[in-house]
């Protein structure tokens, strides 16, 4: 027999399903960071979600926003994990709490009688006996999905064992074998949503991959997805019958691949009634072709406009002046350095009520995710190609098409990032919408606020500002360097390796014994810092200590030691990246000298 050419089987695979759980009822163990992740996840999924968590443990910031905001769709239960919790509906949670009997033997306690009644397998320090669901098997579950987000192994053991006996899906947090399924790392633009997935081997490989996704999808591919579903949706309100099913896929097929995404994206209600006068005669129209239509259309109704009595003109100035105009909200908000923990109470209620969030290029996933309207995230910088006569810009869609021999970033190149994203927030502005620019840091420290406020102000809109934590101040604390200390440093500057034209500022501190200088932004200039820093003008010793905070406070921060003669060849061996902070003066000694 012959085999034909069909791949084989590779096994070890994950089975990617988008799994439908709208109005499912989901049990969620824990309120810390990944019950925090977890809960996101399944309300945008628009499930129904009751959150286990002891009230002597503290709820993370995230979930008890959430709490607050969803309070039809959500319930907290302020108590340990009981059995009974995978068998009682949605809103019918008895809220008890936990004590003992002086044997050891676990009561329950109404809070309105403080009656004891006999517990059904609540859960502290040893395992609980698993008699109570087995001996009572004909209560069917009223869960849905079970969420464990919790260290304590042994409970989590427990709850995987009940879930298989009630047939439950599970997924236990850090416990691969005891996971029913896996999270994947999302990336998500309105309707679109890619997920990676390391079947649970390397959970931050696959958000170092989805990023890598995310940043070379197509410009605007979430509004291009959600003006095709309107096109979809009219086309089979026009065409709705099944014999015409396979002209309908062929012919939308045909559409998506003859557009380009960002032209996609700027279909409206009347560009899509003309691109579908098309499918009669399956035809399909460029989106020049539409653009000339609708051209021609304007000039039609301007001419029209013209043999119009002046008096109705007038008329219709009168009403669309009276007609009011719904202003857009705009602020600029501190992301912090990279932990969402480290957000404020105000960053992440803001985030959650945006329309539009307008996200620095370097802000975590993790911190971007909150966000629960629509993201933009700031583009790489274009390349500069410099060639013996000119110089060409190439985007990020042409680049792959032409040879690159070197390159380098420009200060046009942030220039140009920067004006799309004030772009990307001016036109949500002007569409009314309430719009977050999330900015790395804090926006006032080096972060280009104070210029945006101005760009906006001079296109009519005031912004307000929320502060941020900074990493000028909080990477050094998290590598143990104190930045002022009695004695040995009482002065602290903090400056930039980029300054406006992507150069070293000229004022770069002198040396004082007692000076701790904080760099941003400095990775690529290590050799230029530390040559300048030693020489003659400002005299900074060999020897002095510099601490290199790379993602501070994020799950793949790393600290690394040099000095100013060695600091160069420390970024280069380690293969230090940014966003990495340098920390210079004597008081990075103090501490980690001990270490």
């Amino acid at each position: 027999m012959v085999r034909s050419a069909i791949d084989p089987i590779r096994p070890g695979a994950s089975l990617i399903l988008a799994w439908q759980i709208k109005h499912k009822h989901v049990l969620i163990i824990g309120g810390g960071f990944v019950a925090a992740g977890r809960l996101v996840n399944v309300l945008e999924a628009d499930a129904k979600v009751t959150v286990v968590c002891p009230d002597t443990e503290e709820l993370s910031e995230t979930v008890r926003q959430h709490l607050l905001d969803h309070p039809e769709t959500t319930r907290l239960v302020p108590r340990g994990f009981l059995d009974s919790d995978l068998t009682t509906p949605f809103g019918k949670h008895h809220h008890s709490s936990i004590s003992y009997t002086s044997d050891d033997e676990t009561a329950i306690h109404d809070n309105a009688t403080n009656t004891p009644e006999p517990c059904d397998s609540a859960y502290s320090g040893s395992p609980p006996s698993t008699s109570t669901l087995a001996g009572s098997a004909f209560l069917a579950p009223a869960v849905d999905m079970v969420l464990s987000a919790i260290d304590d192994i042994p409970l989590s053991t427990h709850i995987y064992k009940q879930c298989k006996r009630l047939r439950i899906p599970v997924n236990i947090a850090d416990v691969p074998p005891q996971c029913d399924f896996y999270f994947c790392s999302t990336h998500r633009d309105q309707s679109l949503q890619v997920a990676v997935s390391t079947s649970g081997k390397g959970p931050k490989l696959a958000n170092l991959v989805r990023r890598h996704i995310a940043d070379h999808l197509p410009n605007r591919v979430g509004e291009a997805i959600e003006q095709v579903g309107k096109l979809r949706a009219k086309l089979r309100k026009m065409a709705p019958g099944p014999e015409v099913g396979p002209k309908r896929m062929t012919w939308m097929s045909r559409v998506c691949e003859s557009w380009r995404m960002e032209d996609l994206a700027t279909l409206d209600e009347q560009s899509i009634a003309l691109v579908l006068e098309g499918f009669k005669d399956d035809k399909v129209f460029t989106f020049e072709d539409i653009h000339t239509k609708i051209q021609e259309l304007a000039q039609e109704q301007e001419n029209t406009k013209a043999d119009v009595a002046p008096e109705s003109k007038i008329e219709d100035i009168v009403t669309l002046k009276q007609t009011p105009e719904k202003l857009g909200r705009l602020i600029l908000v501190g992301a912090g350095p990279g932990d969402p923990e480290l957000l404020t109470r105000k960053a992440a209620r803001l985030l959650a009520e945006a329309d539009l969030v307008v996200a620095d290029r370097l802000i975590p996933m993790e911190v971007v995710d909150l966000a629960q309207g629509e993201v933009r995230i700031a583009p790489k910088k274009r390349a500069v190609i410099a060639t013996e006569s000119t110089m060409d810009i190439v985007t990020s869609d042409s680049a792959s098409e032409r040879s690159i021999s070197s390159f380098s970033s420009s200060a046009s190149s942030s220039d140009d990032i920067q004006n799309q994203l004030n772009e990307w927030c001016l036109q949500g502005l002007r569409e009314g919408k309430t719009v977050v620019r999330l900015k790395q840091g804090d926006p006032y420290i080096f972060g280009r606020g104070a210029e945006e406020i101005l760009y906006f102000r001079e296109h009519g809109f005031d912004a307000e500002v929320v502060p941020g934590v900074s990493s000028a101040l909080s990477a050094p604390l998290a590598a143990g360097v104190p930045l002022t200390h009695r004695g040995v440093a009482d002065q602290v500057v903090i400056t930039t390796a980029q300054a406006k034209g992507g150069v070293l500022p000229d004022n770069f501190p002198s040396y004082d014994a007692k000076r701790t200088v904080v760099v941003l932004m400095g990775v690529g200039k290590a050799q230029e810092i530390s040559e300048k820093m030693q020489g003659a003008k400002l005299g900074w010793p060999a020897d002095v200590p510099v601490v290199i905070v790379e993602n501070a406070h994020c799950s793949n921060e790393r600290t690394m030691d040099a000095t100013l003669a060695t600091l160069a060849q420390v970024v280069a061996e380690k293969k230090a990246v940014p966003p990495s902070v340098f920390v210079i003066g004597w008081a990075g000694a103090i501490l980690r000298s001990v270490q």
